[in-house]
């Protein structure tokens, strides 16, 4: 994954914006609110409220993009993280469940390639 020369220490904080992917006007929308969530995790990583759950939980039923699917923008060259991670994200706090079982720690790369958010263990 493409890193737009970001130092890989980065602390948890750290919110660093890219190159957005060319896509639809619908995807904008989307994306621009999928950074918004990415804000509120970062600031309340030890205390995710359920509200903010509920807030993004449309983006499992978003047009076209089925639960488990890739998201990104419409002419996105990257593969980014699946759908069924994001209520893992807010559970596990700094661990990041794929729906294989899996524990990640590493880079979340979100909504159309504009987002790179690093979690650490």
């Amino acid at each position: 994954m493409l890193s737009f020369g970001v130092d890989a220490r980065l602390p948890v904080k750290s919110i660093v914006r890219g190159p957005d992917c060319v896509g639809k006007s619908e995807d904008k929308v989307y994306n621009t609110r999928v950074g918004r969530l990415v804000d509120i995790l970062v600031d309340e990583t030890k205390n995710v409220k359920k509200e903010n759950y509920n807030d993004y939980s449309y983006i499992h039923s978003y047009p076209n993009r089925d639960a488990g699917s890739v998201i990104g923008g419409a002419n996105c060259d990257r593969q980014l993280w699946k759908l069924d991670c994001w209520s893992c994200l807010v559970t596990a706090k700094n661990k990041l469940k794929d729906n294989c079982g899996h524990t990640h720690d590493a880079r979340i790369e979100l909504a159309d390639c504009s987002i790179w958010y690093k979690m650490i263990k």
